[in-house]
């Protein structure tokens, strides 16, 4: 026997020892991960776990609360919240708290050389002024005239913009920017009937459960009708959803995404069928009449997103019993798909998405439900938006491998059919992730954000469920293995992980909410383990 015959022996003898003790480890860490998203699950079915404090609403809150001169209490603890360490980490949170704190400005662009330094997207123009007008209205900034002409642009398009949102924030601004350059005469009396109007339109008690929206509606409101019962009722909203640490969630409710995505994972781990069963029914009450889901409970506007992950899980759990709220869902899809074969995230013509159109394509057994064409030409525009370098657009998270898994998922979900047509640039798209994620791994065993990030375990899990739709599996794959045990290592001993926050709303703001990282852990250990054939 060669040397070389020797110490590949030896490495299948290591192998063959490693295996069943990774596995039984595997085992035992899904095990306590799907208990503990068992245990999140309401007796009504529905998964109701918060989002984290962020500097942003809080600075805002803290400016609005002042300006009125009530709550004391609750202005002392926002200004405890802001001056920990944790609230000022990146130059945009700094300059909001040290300006709400202290008073201080800034004379450097935190918003074009930080925030918005790698932001390629559509929206950009819109970020850039909303950015600034959040830091002038916290006193970092001073309001500028180059604010006016982009806002009345902003605020004219809102129009009757279906995501009211835009309408709203945009009109807000138009109105701050106008008092803040002393020129209020240009606030019109139907500006401000339209902003109340949007302003009393929600049905959750946070508007629309997107706290930044309601702020900055509040502090325009409070320059020409600051006794309006909505001012009221708006600030007891906002002070009923801070959480424990004093500070303002990102986002008040996240409750029927949570609930989708926490699932899924459930379903992919074979948990009880009565848990299942509870958390579809919750589903499938949430489902509104265009056939979509939103984010939060009580809101009005679908969106891509939620409506994906809530029919993959119902499609997992049971598509039959499920078929007529499956059936409305892919109406609601086909209603959304742009020209290009791609999906955008919440208005039909605004510019397709990669995790919108993965998301899309994994939801469903589309042989059922799909018109001829949808899912090849989703999966073309899929292929189409792949990087030379196996990546994807970024979107809504900070880590490459969202999209890549994302979009691997989705084209091992097409049809057999369409797989077969397009076998040939499925291959290579496969081919092309593969070699970038091999690239990006970290001598550790895990992934980063980006290449040379160090690793983290939500980057990890996205990076593992990739390698899962290529069909790579622990046993036989080196780079899954590593993955796989690295993973592992990062358990906490309650059984739970942790991860910093890959999340971004409203792009590219950083947003946490905690729960995610078990459900993309859950889902990450199950699929690895698909097929396990040691």
């Amino acid at each position: 026997m060669t040397t070389d015959e020797i110490g590949l022996a030896g490495a299948r003898t290591a192998l063959g020892q490693e295996q069943p003790r990774l596995e039984a480890e595997l085992g035992a860490a899904r095990h306590r991960v799907s208990a503990f998203l068992g245990a999140t699950v309401d007796a009504d079915g529905g998964v109701r776990r918060p989002c984290a404090s962020r500097t942003l609403e809080s600075a805002l809150l803290l400016v609005l609360l002042r300006g009125r001169g009530t709550h004391a209490e609750q202005v002392s603890r926002l200004a405890d919240y802001l001056a920990a360490p944790e609230a000022q980490v990146t130059g945009f949170e700094s300059a909001l708290a040290q300006a709400v704190l202290h008073g201080r400005t800034i004379d450097t662009d935190v918003v074009g050389d930080e925030l918005l330094a790698d932001f390629d997207h559509f929206s950009v123009t819109r970020k850039r002024l909303l950015f600034d007008v959040h830091l002038a209205v916290a006193g970092a900034v001073p309001f500028d005239l180059s604010m006016l002409h982009p806002a009345r642009t902003a605020a004219t398009e809102g129009g009757d913009n279906s995501v009211s949102w835009v309408e709203l924030i945009m009109l807000s601004v138009r109105v701050l920017v106008a008092h803040g350059l002393g020129r209020a005469w240009e606030i019109s009396y139907a500006e401000q009937h339209r902003l109340l109007t949007l302003l009393g339109s929600s049905r959750a008690p946070v508007w629309e459960d997107y706290p930044i929206a309601h702020l900055l509606a509040l502090l325009a409101v409070e320059h020409f009708a600051p006794e309006h019962p909505l001012v009221d009722s708006g600030v007891t909203a906002l002070l009923a959803s801070c959480n424990p640490d004093g500070g303002v969630p990102s986002v008040s409710d996240l409750h029927v995404f949570t609930t989708a995505c926490t699932g899924l994972a459930l379903a992919r781990a074979k948990a009880e069928p009565a848990l299942l069963r509870r958390l579809c029914d919750y589903l499938v009450r949430q489902q509104l009449p265009d056939g979509g889901w939103t984010f939060g409970e009580h809101m009005r506007h679908t969106d891509v997103d939620s409506t994906s992950y809530a029919a993959a899980c119902l499609a997992t759990v049971d598509p039959v019993r499920h078929r007529t709220t499956l059936e409305r869902a892919a109406a609601y899809f086909r209603g959304m798909a742009g020209s290009d074969g791609g999906f955008p995230t919440y208005m039909r013509g605004d510019p397709s998405e990669v995790g919108m159109t993965g998301g899309v394509l994994s939801a469903l057994p589309w042989r059922e439900f799909a018109p001829a064409g949808l899912p090849e030409d989703a999966a073309r525009w899929l292929i189409d938006a792949q990087q030379s370098d196996g990546t994807f657009e970024r979107s809504w998270s900070l880590s490459e491998a969202n999209t890549i898994w994302r979009a691997m998922w989705a084209l091992h979900s097409l049809p057999e059919s369409t797989r077969t047509a397009l076998h040939r640039r499925i291959t290579a798209a496969n081919a092309a992730s593969l070699r970038f994620l091999a690239r990006a791994q970290n001598r550790d065993g895990g992934w980063g954000h980006r290449p040379g990030d160090p690793s983290d375990v939500t980057s990890t899990c996205y990076s593992l469920l990739a390698l899962s739709a290529m069909g790579r599996r622990p046993h036989r794959d080196p780079i899954v293995r590593a993955g796989v045990a690295h993973l592992l290592s990062r358990q906490d001993r309650d059984g739970t992980f942790t991860a910093p926050p890959d999340q971004v709303a409203p792009r590219p703001l950083l947003f946490d909410a905690p729960v995610f990282t078990d459900i993309w852990v859950l889902l990450a250990l199950t699929s690895c383990d698909t097929d396990w054939n040691w």
